[in-house]
């Protein structure tokens, strides 16, 4: 092969190689201009009844330019929840998924602002197993052949022996399999406004057990109680059983909330049962709007 055929060859070869490294290098960078390349985006998901309208009206201040990033171990959400509604705070969405891609906090931090939100708890990443999976990667490859040959012709002046020789390129590519192996984890945030509490607890149903105790289906049971607030201040304890907002019955956690709002900002009075013993506590509602 001549010097010149060599460069040529040489010089097709890089340029095939250096157009696969820019293709990879544009399709890496798409996908961080795009925003879409982040689990906590998306795999956002608001709590139910958390619009914005909603989370602007009950929120004590305006949201943070960026908000406030805390950690912790747990991987239990509801106890998440919980350990910052008791602080004050109102949940209004979660990022929960599994990836085999880097999750940086930055995402986390950037879907916490745009939710407006006053602080983001990252949820310490877990490791869940590693998949094995083969990558193809394709480079040029050129073939060359050569060939030679002679021929004899006769003439007048007798026999003339020719001899020749040639060479032949094949371009193309060859692919080869590589395996890689993707660690994956667990990722999960939670995301909270600091809120206003008119009374300040967290109800729910009553047990068949409570049931039996009050000898009635009607009453909620107090399930967290917020630090700070009427609730707290008035003594109102985790396990007691609320039967009456100013004498009316409750029927259900369904019927709590009607009640409040009606009397949003006066003082009430709340009828509750704590073991076995009938109270009757005056509480002092915030006005919420």
């Amino acid at each position: 092969m001549s010097r010149i055929l060599r460069v040529y060859v040489l010089t097709q070869g890089l340029s095939m190689l250096m157009g696969t490294v820019r293709n990879a290098l544009f399709a890496v960078c798409v996908a961080s201009l795009s925003g879409c390349a982040t689990g906590y985006k998306d795999f956002y998901k608001p709590v139910a009844g958390a619009t914005p309208e909603r989370v602007a009206s009950t929120r004590v201040a305006p949201p943070p330019a960026v908000p406030v990033v805390e950690r912790i171990a747990s991987s239990d959400m509801q106890a998440v929840a919980d350990q910052y509604t008791k602080r004050g705070y109102g949940l209004i969405g979660t990022s929960v998924f599994n990836s085999g891609r880097r999750e940086t906090e930055d995402a986390a931090i950037q879907q916490g602002a745009e939710v407006k939100a006053d602080l983001v708890v990252i949820l310490n990443p877990r490791f869940t197993g590693s998949v094995t999976t083969a990558m193809p990667i394709t480079v040029p490859k050129t073939t060359t052949s050569y060939s030679s040959g002679t021929a004899t012709a006769f003439g007048p002046r007798g026999p003339v022996t020719a001899y020749g020789s040639g060479t032949t390129t094949t371009y193309g590519t060859s692919t080869t399999f590589v395996p890689v192996t993707v660690n994956r984890m667990d990722f999960g945030a939670a995301y909270f406004v600091k809120r206003k509490w008119s009374f300040g607890l967290e109800p729910r149903e009553l047990t068949d057990q409570e049931r039996q105790a009050l000898q009635s289906n009607r009453g909620v049971a107090v399930r967290l109680i917020v630090d700070g607030t009427p609730a707290f201040d008035a003594d109102i304890l985790v396990g007691d059983l609320l039967t009456e907002i100013d004498g009316v019955p409750l029927t259900g956690v369904a019927s709590l909330g009607p009640l409040l709002q009606e009397r949003d900002g006066k003082r009430i009075s709340v009828t509750l049962v704590r073991n076995g013993t009938r109270l009757v506590k005056g509480v002092q509602l915030v006005q919420s709007q």
